[in-house]
């Protein structure tokens, strides 16, 4: 599965399950998850189509109906789906283990991908994948066995993979913008399934 960015179910050879049921997000079951969502895993309205049902809508409704209704039976609802979601990221905190090891988000600052990746292999015993952008880190994946142990993430053929990290990359601060999002770029995503 892929945590901030998502919890997504995937075939641990680099592909993913999308759009699996009909089961469209109801935020009214997730009302009580609702302050730890927006704190940890804050939302935003998407403007276009964002939904597998041609709608438009929050980012948790994009989550829930693309790779949410794909982690059945590891998770029978959406409540279950996003409580683990936030769970996962508290338990492994990709930004405290950065942090931690010196990694402070920067604009202008480049750290090595090695020391990066050493840092959240020593910490979670497992290797992530990072997807970079201009020499930034884009994303950052955790990935999980359906027990939710760490596993080494892995793509098609696979291998372990950076795609397109060059050797020095920064971590990008997080800059408001007009939507209602507060997340940090480079937190991570988590996979498992």
């Amino acid at each position: 599965m892929v945590v901030a960015d998502g919890l997504w179910t995937d075939y641990n050879d680099g592909t993913w399950p999308s759009c699996c049921g009909d089961h469209q997000f109801d935020i009214k079951e997730v009302t009580p998850l609702l302050e730890g969502l927006q704190k940890y895993w804050p939302s935003y309205s998407c403007g276009s189509t964002s939904t597998c049902h041609g709608g438009r809508g929050l980012f948790w409704a994009h989550e829930w109906e693309k790779h949410g209704t794909c982690s059945y039976p590891v998770f029978k609802d959406e409540y279950n789906y996003f409580l683990a979601t936030i769970n996962l990221y508290l338990k492994y905190n990709i930004t405290e283990i950065l942090i931690e090891n010196g990694y402070v988000p920067s604009n202008t600052e480049k750290y090595p991908l090695g020391g990066i990746v050493s840092a959240i292999q020593n910490a979670v015993r497992a290797t992530p994948q990072l997807e970079c952008r201009n020499g930034a880190v884009e994303e950052l994946h955790l990935c999980f066995y359906k027990n939710f142990e760490p596993r080494d993430c892995v793509t098609k053929g696979n291998s372990l993979t950076s795609k397109a990290c060059p050797r020095y990359v920064s971590l990008p601060e997080f800059v408001p913008s007009n939507v209602l999002s507060t997340s940090v770029p480079w937190l991570p995503s988590t996979e498992a399934l």
